[in-house]
């Protein structure tokens, strides 16, 4: 460093104003200020501004709030609590009077029929606890629930035990909570294209939901990924209510892939566009790729006349991926615990994370679903 350089350091330190007000005019613009310095102070400013907002945008997404964590119990209680019918204390006589025939009794005003009854604001056949859910939000089409999958830091709380909601497009429910508030962690909702309930309810519906390091919302769906069997055959059952019926269903899958064509040996699996199974073909394109790709082994009989379920949630393993649990509806008389999971040590993995842990990638033909069947 030169002797000028030097002499104009020391004057600039000894003219430096290092009390809190001096630490302040040198961010905040104040009188006297240029226009450059004006420009500095405030881009500088909005940097900050922006850097913060990121921070607590990335935390809100990853570990919710607690006003998330109070709103989930409360509509956990609306779900499963008592009706307000069932609480409201009798008060004086609740001896029903008996209807008197014709003649009977003079004294009492002749019953007039009932007239312009308003038609009920819910959906005919509706299940009454879906009520006041309904009544917060008509986007409801449905609860989901794993049960015997707890919080860790809680005793006996559900790790997956949700609304699931339904709007016209796949991204609302991404970024807003089941209130309609904008919220990063979003809320569980079932892709656009399919229809929950009725006749015509569509061959596979699909439930997307964010995996939180909380333990929220779809996160627990990642202890599917376990080689050992164990785990699924432990809980293996998922409880999923649509507005008209309870429904069970077993699990016979699950799977990672990846959402870019260059991560993968194999064409990409777009399970996500899997609604209807209007023929063999489209059955067999997702049977097979579902079962190329499944972690276990399993005698769970699939065909085309089942009704799926399929829960996804982002995985971390590789970026940009996907971790998926794929079920089938309990039949009629159905035994779930009836069935048999084994380790499928030859599953299909993204190319892109047999590199990223150190594997030669394995070379096959594709699908090919009789081969992960059990003998």
């Amino acid at each position: 460093m030169s002797m000028l350089d030097e002499a104009q350091r020391e004057a600039f330190s000894e003219e430096r104003d290092r009390s809190l007000l001096g630490r302040i005019k040198e961010i905040v613009p104040w009188k006297g200020d240029d226009i450059k310095e004006i420009i500095r102070k405030t881009v500088f400013i909005a940097a900050v501004g922006v850097l913060i907002y990121s921070a607590y945008d990335a935390y809100i997404y990853n570990f919710g709030s607690k006003t998330m964590i109070d709103d989930q119990q409360n509509l956990v209680n609306m779900f499963t609590g008592p009706t307000v019918t069932d609480t409201a204390e009798p008060s004086g006589d609740t001896t029903a009077p008996t209807p008197a025939a014709d003649g009977d009794n003079p004294d009492l005003p002749a019953q007039a029929p009932a007239e312009n009854v308003p038609a009920s604001k819910y959906p005919a056949g509706m299940l009454q606890n879906f009520e006041q859910l309904y009544d917060i939000n008509p986007d409801i089409v449905g609860w989901v629930s794993i049960p015997g999958i707890y919080l860790s830091d809680t005793d006996g709380t559900l790790a997956i035990n949700y609304p699931v909601v339904q709007n016209g497009d796949n991204d609302y429910y991404l970024s807003h909570d089941f209130f309609g508030v904008e919220q990063d962690y979003g809320a569980l909702y079932v892709d656009y294209r399919a229809k929950v309930a009725g006749e015509d309810r569509s061959s596979n519906v699909t439930i997307y939901g964010h995996n939180m390091k909380t333990e929220y919302y779809f996160h627990h769906l990642r202890d599917y990924n376990r080689l050992s069997p164990t785990f699924v055959s432990e809980h293996r059952l998922v409880d999923f209510s649509t507005l008209y019926d309870n429904e069970e269903y077993i699990i016979f899958a699950a799977f990672l892939v990846s959402v870019h064509e260059e991560d993968d040996n194999q064409p990409i699996f777009r399970y996500h566009n899997c609604v209807e199974f209007n023929d063999m073909a489209s059955f067999d394109y997702w049977y097979k790729n579902v079962m190329y790709r499944n972690y276990w082994k399993t005698d769970i009989d699939c065909t085309i006349d089942d009704e799926y379920l399929t829960l996804s949630t982002c995985a971390f393993e590789i970026s940009d991926s996907r971790f998926v649990v794929v079920a089938r509806k309990l039949r009629p008389g159905e035994d779930p615990d009836s069935y048999t999971y084994r380790q499928n040590g030859k599953r299909h993995m993204p190319e892109k994370w047999y590199r990223a842990n150190g594997y030669d990638v394995p070379h096959d033909s594709g699908p090919d679903y009789e081969f992960y069947i059990p003998e």
